[in-house]
């Protein structure tokens, strides 16, 4: 049999080993129970907070009531002469600690613990001191940061600072921890993506024989009685005026498709009309109507632009034909002789908000101008212009088209038929010979379709309606007929 024999120098060095090891683990134990034992102690007067005591007033001032509850314990306290008021309260076996939080938070106030003595401070005191200061920076991705920052210099506390960085779209925000957590919220709330809405206006050119209809629901959605003037007599219209606005709008009435609010100028009888609003219904194509009413009208597509824009912002169209003069300036003897222009056509400002419920609300500012005639001022032709413009809001559907019309004339013209050489004959000829009276209507009408886009990246279909813009050239300053007298 074998033995195992260990020599003495090696059992002494296991034995060292083994009692560093233990020193250390016991080192460590005592260091560990060391720092447990220091978090666990708390100072005189933290002790004092925690005990328990007991209160039951009513209507008494909150300075009296504090005093009584810290004389139950022994705790020394100042307290600020803001905090103020009377208090009714029954408490029962309840920490220090705990009353006076309780109290203090109905009445605005804050408690500060210090090492002997406890602070009593009205809320407006307290940020400074007890709420640390932090800071943080945000990314603002699609609100305005201009904007946002204008919002939180009246969100902020009084110890708050809100700036932006030139040339990026981040805002720092330093403030105490509970307001930072409160203006995260806010900007969770407001930084969201912004709908757009695309506008699409037809602006046609109407000659027609007859009365110009075409099946529009003029004013609010409906047909409505008008008097000889051309304004409407329906008792459910109201005119209504507001600042620089005018407005047309219907009262309350379940017929009505929609909540239209439609706005004329009255102006003073002319030959070029007033301005008239109506709508039309989403389902309904514009195309399809001129083509049924092909017979009665010749609708001529002036232009036909789309323009995409942000909830709340101005669509401007501006389409005009300038029209140039020459003015002179007499001074000290001598002439000077400036070139200006006049514009005539169609300017029209659009501004749409996006609802809710796929409804839109346009604040529509249309003006129409139509070239009546040139005079002679100190041997200038000077260009005399017809200008009709009004503001207007309506509230349509996704896709329901808005109609403004009005700008027009209404031309009459002689017509002489005859059998050829037999009409020409002295005195006889009226026998081979008729003569009669045209009458032929002429208007401006625009249509604005308003179409809610509410992803940031245009579909396909949405992106070639915004690329493609019709012009078949300016806006004619003469009806057919008087190109006809003037050839």
């Amino acid at each position: 049999m074998k033995s195992l024999t260990i020599k003495p120098s090696r059992l002494n060095l296991l034995i060292i080993c083994a009692l560093l090891c233990f020193c250390c683990v016991s080192a460590r134990a005592a260091e560990s129970s060391e720092q447990t034992t220091k978090k666990t102690v708390l100072t005189d007067l933290e002790q004092r907070m925690q005990k328990v005591v007991c209160i039951d007033v009513n209507e008494v001032p909150i300075g009296t009531v504090i005093r009584q509850l810290a004389d139950q314990v022994n705790v020394d306290l100042i307290m600020s002469p803001k905090v103020i008021g009377n208090v009714t309260v029954s408490l029962t076996e309840v920490s220090l600690d705990e009353a006076l939080r309780c109290i203090l938070d109905v009445h605005g106030a804050g408690i500060i613990i210090g090492e002997n003595v406890i602070r009593i401070l009205s809320r407006e005191e307290m940020p400074a001191i007890a709420e640390r200061l932090v800071t943080q920076t945000f990314e603002i991705t699609y609100a305005d940061v201009a904007q946002v920052v204008k919002a939180l210099e009246k969100f902020k506390s009084a110890q708050g600072s809100v700036s932006s960085i030139e040339g990026t779209s981040h805002i720092i925000v330093t403030d105490t921890e509970s307001k930072v957590r409160d203006i995260t919220n806010l900007l969770n709330t407001i930084d969201r993506i912004t709908p757009q809405v695309l506008v699409e206006v037809r602006i046609y050119d109407i000659t027609s024989k007859n009365n110009l209809d075409l099946g529009i629901d003029w004013y609010a959605g409906r047909r409505t009685n008008l008097n000889a003037s051309g304004y409407p007599v329906n008792d459910d219209i109201i005119v209504e005026k507001g600042g620089d606005e005018t407005y047309i709008s219907s009262r309350t009435d379940p017929s009505l498709d929609a909540g239209f609010v439609a706005g004329t100028n009255k102006t003073e009888d002319s030959t070029q009309g007033y301005l008239r609003f109506g709508l039309l219904n989403n389902s309904i194509d514009i195309n399809a109507i001129l083509r049924a009413e092909k017979e009665n009208i010749d609708a001529k597509l002036l232009a036909n632009p789309r323009i995409l824009v942000v909830d709340n912002e101005e669509a401007t169209f501006d389409i005009v034909t300038e029209h140039p003069y020459v003015e002179r300036t007499i001074t000290a003897g001598s002439t000077t002789e400036t070139v200006k222009f006049k514009n005539v056509g169609v300017k029209l400002v659009v501004t749409p908000h996006v609802a809710g419920n796929n409804m839109l609300r346009l604040k529509i500012a249309p003006e129409f101008s139509v070239l009546v005639t040139r005079v002679v001022v100190a041997t200038s032709n000077v260009p005399v212009v017809d200008t009709r413009k009004v503001n207007t809001i309506a509230l349509v559907r996704d896709g329901q088209a808005v109609v403004l019309g009005g700008l027009r004339k209404k031309e009459t013209s002689k017509q002489v038929n005859k059998v050829p050489i037999l009409g020409d004959i002295p005195i006889l000829g009226h026998l081979f010979r008729f003569e009669g009276e045209a009458t032929t209507n002429t208007e401006l009408v625009v249509f604005i379709t308003p179409h809610i886009i509410t992803e940031p990246v245009l579909t396909e279909e949405e992106q070639q309606a915004l690329d493609v813009t019709e012009f078949s050239g300016p806006i004619p300053t003469k009806t057919k007929a008087e190109e006809e007298a003037g050839k």
